[in-house]
């Protein structure tokens, strides 16, 4: 079984109320979202993972504005200028042709990225995870879902992401049941 099938069946996840149109998505961002991910967003929408996890989900409506998936190519061009302004170090080994494009993120500043590099596919994207102020860094070579799992079982640790601010008593709550 997938780690996003896992997801789904663990949160109870109800499908969205429509499909999202993942190819305009791509043409947004200016690369395709990865199997996995859609998948989840399918199965669920968007949400909040742990009372933590914000994933990002293509128009999310009004007032979500802060997790709009195909924000992410500006939300990568600002980060680009914070970057040659010296105001936030990148990753030390970034390939300057590649691009950090966020899918999700939390309450206390943390944001998660897919490192897209040029002609990679989309299911073996790199995710960089930073702090507010993009001092510190963490990288995972796993899909999307399987960090999330990871996270979730409480297998996947770092100094980023700290265990006392998740809510481990609400697996997922929809972005639906906020509007």
């Amino acid at each position: 079984m997938t780690s996003a099938q896992q997801l789904i069946d663990m949160a109870r996840l109800t499908p969205a109320a429509g499909p999202f149109d993942w190819e305009q998505v791509g043409q947004r961002i200016g690369a395709p979202v990865p199997q996995d991910y859609r998948e989840l967003l399918e199965a669920g929408g968007g949400g909040l993972w742990l009372g933590f996890l914000r994933l990002f989900v293509p128009a999310p409506g009004a007032g979500l504005k802060h997790v709009d998936l195909e924000r992410s190519g500006l939300e990568f061009e600002q980060l680009q200028d914070m970057f040659e302004d010296e105001i936030v170090e990148p990753p030390e080994d970034l390939d300057h042709d590649s691009r950090l494009l966020p899918w999700a993120s939390t309450g206390s500043g943390l944001t998660l990225y897919w490192e897209v590099s040029p002609g990679a596919a989309a299911d073996s994207y790199p995710i960089r995870v930073s702090d507010r102020n993009g001092d510190l860094w963490g990288r995972y070579d796993l899909l999307t879902t399987d960090l999330l799992l990871g996270i979730v079982q409480g297998e996947v640790r770092s100094e980023l992401l700290d265990e006392s601010w998740m809510d481990r008593d609400v697996l997922f709550k929809s972005y639906a049941d906020e509007t």
